[in-house]
C-alpha cells in the first residue's frame, strides 16, 4: 500500500477535494500534511546481539498518530484494487 501511495504522489494521481467535506476542512488538511511528514520507515534497534533489527512503516513519533495516512493507503489500494478487477474483467470479455 505504501509503495503504492509513493507511486501515485509521485504520478500526482492524489488530490484533496476542494471543498474537502468535514467538520473542520481546514484543520483536517493540516492534520493530513502533519502526519504525511512525519510517516515513515521506523528503525528499531534490537535490544541485545541475538535479537534483529526492526523496519516497520509508521507515523507514530512522538505521540503522533497515522490514522489519516492509514486510511488514505487503503483507499489507494482498493482503488487500484477494483481498477485492476475492471480491467481483467474488461480484458475477458473481449
Amino acid at each position: 500500500m505504501c509503495q503504492l501511495v509513493v507511486s501515485m504522489l509521485k504520478e500526482r494521481r492524489i488530490h484533496l477535494r476542494d471543498p474537502l467535506i468535514s467538520n473542520e476542512p481546514h484543520e483536517m488538511k493540516i492534520r493530513l500534511r502533519e502526519q504525511m511528514e512525519v510517516y515513515g520507515y521506523q528503525v528499531k534497534q534490537p535490544a541485545n546481539t541475538f535479537q534483529k533489527e526492526r523496519i516497520a512503516l509508521s507515523g507514530k513519533v512522538g505521540g503522533m498518530r497515522d490514522d489519516i495516512c492509514i486510511c488514505l493507503q487503503l483507499g489507494c489500494y482498493f482503488t487500484q484494487l477494483e481498477e485492476q478487477r475492471a480491467a481483467d474483467l474488461f480484458r475477458s470479455r473481449e
